[in-house]
């Protein structure tokens, strides 16, 4: 009777712990079931740089698409076969474009060929078809990834994408019997437990794909024997109801391969981008071999601090796949002799943290939320890589420069490059660290700015083609004006002497300070404060007295950036951005930036304005940056404040406007000139970034004529007028020409002490 009463309690608690085990079967099947079939990873936020169009007739040398490819890790062979390789042929670029999803549309690799003539992309040719194509656009560069909520970086690709050269390597080494055993291989296990019981350690693992995947996805690192047996019931699960290559899926873009400060580098995806800058499908198998290795232990074997180590253990893998017959003997010697080649950290994905800074707000204010409430979101932006490039570059040679030359320590620089048509910023930097993240002066610094004022007086007088032309004179006698306060304000030339008048144009060339005083009060303080808020400068920041024509208004560079956008674009505004598109986890668009610019100055006045900027670069206080580069027609602007405290710099291509800042945070003085510290900036900038000729294309209404010592006008030239400058007629609409000698009549101005007394 007690063996009777003994067996129905074993039976009983069998069935128990049965019914038990099943029903925590089913709650880990669940658990499984709505993890992986639910949203299994939250992405962190990526951002990429500028899509480049291409179309023949672009003004884009053979070296810079050259560059172009470099940035995106392109491999330069003799013949090209598979995507991200180019090959070089006399005037011709031969490369496979990769597939990318671009925010419109998914487009596949594109084997094209681009021909040039000296500094101009001809021809695009379809090798395929052997068509031509009228456009073209390259796949952008991955300047960022955000921090996600879990601190985990990655990238997601199907099983279908994943070259079976990596899953061949990775099966040989984690596990040869993966497409075999049923979540769990037993004598695997068992293996191990007798290694690690006689070495009286763990030294081997007896895991699984599936067991390593159920860890990384539901389990803790800590070791115990509960939490073995979990995963061993899991793997069984998984193995159970989900397909092998859906467990490979998960597994490849799950394993842990590094760390990128506190953010964990997870996938091959990633790892691949990151290690060697390129693709998971363009790698080749020494390279596959080192990425399966740090499987063991990504910390133990990374190449960036072990790289001694991590040789080591990717030839061990080489020689792994040579005893299980993958490879020669003779490729697996070959393989081990070839060094790590990895990329240096950071040197791939550089965030540029300044430009990044810029995208956040950006976003806020179009989606109207913060950006980490949207992750996995993608992010298209306007960063031209080469020009932040050459920004960070110039700011990296310079400064050091400047601060032994000045024995100053804490100088500091901010650029903003923008295009000067559509408004996009395309590289930004707002401290002497291009790396620095933090205080932001290319968006948060106000400063003086000095005689970059100047430029926006002359567009007010040259706005009113009755009164003001280039030829115009100006009084350049001392003056004192009475201020409200009952103080007076007494304004000096830079070199302190006075002639009794001078030529509007070359008061602007040789930025002079009392011509362009009198010229802010001839024309009206109202409309040079209207001036400034039809440029977009609020009105707080504007203070209306004389001073204002002399840069008594402190402006940030951004904000600089915009108001000589518009005089660059010939009177129309684009509003500066950094964002062209921003793409949800699930693909919809979210946001869509459409280039829009809206005429709010005369195209005449911002042309006369631009030529008198060209002129400065020509023969004014740019003229050492004119002579280096002669050919380009550039315009420009210097601005120094008082007591030298804040200096600038604006350069005008023929594609770019560029505004350098450089000063100090304690607002003491920087000992430097605007030609002797922020254009030397600017003219290091553009030994890295080849400038484009500025070619300004007159409007109708401007008529070209000669003028002599007097300042009067005529239609042809001799020895007595000779010097050529443009002229908005309203009355004289006819053009110049040999059969025409007519003098444009000027009007006189009224005297400056005239307009003086009746300010007062």
């Amino acid at each position: 009777m007690f063996f009777n009463f003994k067996k129905y309690f074993l039976i009983k608690v069998f069935f128990f712990v049965l019914i038990l085990t099943l029903c925590y079967g089913l709650y880990l099947y669940v658990k499984i079931n709505r993890f992986i079939n639910g949203k299994v990873w939250n992405f962190p936020t990526s951002i990429y740089g500028r899509i480049v169009n291409l179309e023949p007739g672009n003004s884009y040398s053979q070296k810079e698409v050259l560059h172009l490819l470099k940035s995106t890790m392109y491999r330069k062979v003799d013949l090209v076969m598979l995507p991200g390789e180019y090959s070089i042929k006399n005037n011709t670029i031969e490369f496979i474009r990769r597939a990318f999803d671009f925010p419109d549309i998914r487009e596949d690799e594109f084997h094209a060929r681009l021909y040039f003539n000296k500094d101009t992309l001809v021809k695009i040719k379809n090798i395929d078809n052997n068509h031509d194509f009228s456009f073209f656009r390259l796949e952008p560069k991955l300047i960022a990834m955000l921090k996600s909520p879990e601190a985990k970086k990655r990238m997601f690709i199907p099983r279908n994408q994943y070259p079976e050269m990596l899953v061949k390597t990775l099966l040989a080494i984690e596990d040869k019997y993966f497409y075999e055993h049923d979540g769990i291989h037993l004598s695997s296990i068992g293996r191990a437990f007798l290694v690690n019981l006689m070495a009286g350690r763990t030294i081997q693992g007896g895991s699984t794909l599936t067991q390593q995947l159920i860890k990384n996805l539901f389990l803790t690192n800590t070791r115990s024997i509960l939490r073995k047996i979990n995963e061993i019931y899991m793997a069984l699960i998984l193995d159970r109801f989900y397909t092998k290559d859906r467990i490979l899926e998960l597994y490849l873009n799950e394993v842990y391969l590094g760390q990128d400060g506190d953010e964990q580098i997870r996938g091959f995806p990633l790892a691949s981008i990151y290690y060697f800058g390129r693709p998971i499908n363009e790698l080749n198998l020494e390279q596959y071999a080192l990425l399966v290795g740090m499987v063991k232990g990504a910390s133990l074997y990374s190449p960036w601090t072990n790289p001694n180590l991590a040789l080591k253990r990717r030839n061990l893998v080489l020689f792994l796949l040579y005893k299980q017959k993958y490879i020669t003997r003779k490729i697996y010697k070959d393989l081990c002799k070839r060094s790590l080649n990895v990329q240096p950290k950071g040197n791939i994905i550089s965030s540029h943290p300044s430009f990044i800074q810029l995208v956040c707000e950006e976003f806020h204010k179009k989606i109207y939320n913060p950006i980490k409430n949207f992750p996995g979101t993608k992010i298209f932006t306007t960063l031209d890589y080469t020009s932040q490039n050459a920004v960070e570059q110039a700011v990296k040679i310079e400064i050091p420069i400047l601060k032994r030359k000045k024995r100053l320590k804490d100088l500091e620089v901010a650029m903003i490059v923008i295009d000067r048509f559509t408004g996009e910023v395309q590289a930004l930097i707002g401290s002497s660290k291009p790396e620095f993240n933090g205080y932001n002066r290319a968006l948060k610094t106000r400063r003086s700015i000095g005689s970059l004022s100047k430029p926006i007086t002359y567009l007010t007088a040259l706005s009113q083609p009755e009164k003001y032309h280039l030829n115009t004179w100006i009084s350049n006698y001392p003056l004192s004006i009475k201020l409200d306060s009952g103080q007076y304000w007494t304004p000096k030339n830079n070199n302190f002497s006075f002639s009794k008048k001078v030529l509007l144009l070359d008061a602007l060339i040789h930025s002079i300070n009392i011509p362009t005083v009198n010229l802010s009060i001839n024309i009206g303080l109202k409309k040079l404060v209207d001036s400034w808020l039809l440029l977009g400068i609020s009105k707080k920041y504007i203070t209306p007295l004389p001073s204002i024509s002399l840069g008594a208004i402190n402006l940030t560079p951004f904000e600089i950036a915009q108001v000589f956008q518009i005089i660059g674009s010939g009177g129309y505004k684009s509003s500066l951005s950094s964002v062209r598109s921003i793409i949800s986890d699930d693909g919809k668009v979210l946001y869509q930036n459409l280039p829009q610019s809206i005429h709010i100055e005369s195209s005449e006045a911002s042309y006369l304005t631009l030529y008198g900027m060209q002129q400065v670069v020509k023969s004014g206080t740019a003229k050492s940056l004119g002579t280096i580069f002669k050919e380009f027609s550039l315009a420009g602007k210097t601005g120094t404040t008082n007591n030298l405290v804040d200096n600038w710099f604006v350069g005008i291509d023929g594609k770019q406007i560029v505004i350098t800042w450089i000063g100090r945070d304690n607002n003491h003085t920087t000992r430097l000139y605007s030609s002797s510290g922020a254009m030397q900036i600017y003219k290091r900038y553009l030994q890295y970034q080849r400038p484009v000729p500025l070619v300004l294309k007159a409007p109708n209404n401007i008529n070209m004529f000669y003028i002599n010592n007097l300042g009067e006008l005529f239609c042809k030239k001799n020895n007595q007028h000779n010097r050529m400058l443009p002229i908005w007629s309203i009355k004289n609409k006819k053009i110049c020409n040999d059969k025409l000698s007519e003098r444009f009549s000027i009007k006189k101005k009224k005297n400056f002490l005239f307009w003086l007394k009746n300010l007062f």
